[in-house]
């Protein structure tokens, strides 16, 4: 089934959780288990970047769209960045979100016209 989602999210931590489920409750029952489980971490680490790293106090925007793939879209007010995904080392809490983006996703990408985006496909098997 073919679908799409828009939210507008503020800039705070429990927007992830919102953006999580809202998601996965519009999408997630139209995918097998273990492709749940990726969009789930996904949305989580792009909407996290997001809202730690947006900028300004400006809202977070999510587009989710699907049909034979599913892209989310999410985007901040914020400058922009070098989207270089690494390798966070082992005493590190963090830096490893583009990491696992750039693992699981089929295509993504970061765009930084009017603010920033960063975007996923999953392919649906």
């Amino acid at each position: 089934m073919d679908g799409t989602l828009d939210l507008t999210l503020r800039r705070e931590s429990r927007s992830v959780a919102e953006a999580r489920t809202r998601v996965c409750e519009a999408i997630g029952p139209q995918l097998s288990n273990g492709m749940g489980e990726t969009l789930k971490l996904l949305v989580s680490e792009v909407v996290t970047n997001a809202v730690r790293h947006g900028g300004n106090d400006g809202p977070v925007e999510l587009h989710a769209s699907w049909n034979s793939e599913i892209r989310v879209a999410v985007q901040d007010h914020g400058e922009g960045f070098s989207p270089a995904p690494r390798n966070g080392g082992p005493d590190e809490s963090g830096g490893f979100g583009l990491y696992l983006v750039g693992q699981l996703a089929d295509r993504w990408g970061v765009e930084t016209d009017g603010g920033t985006t960063v975007w996923f496909v999953l392919r649906r098997h």
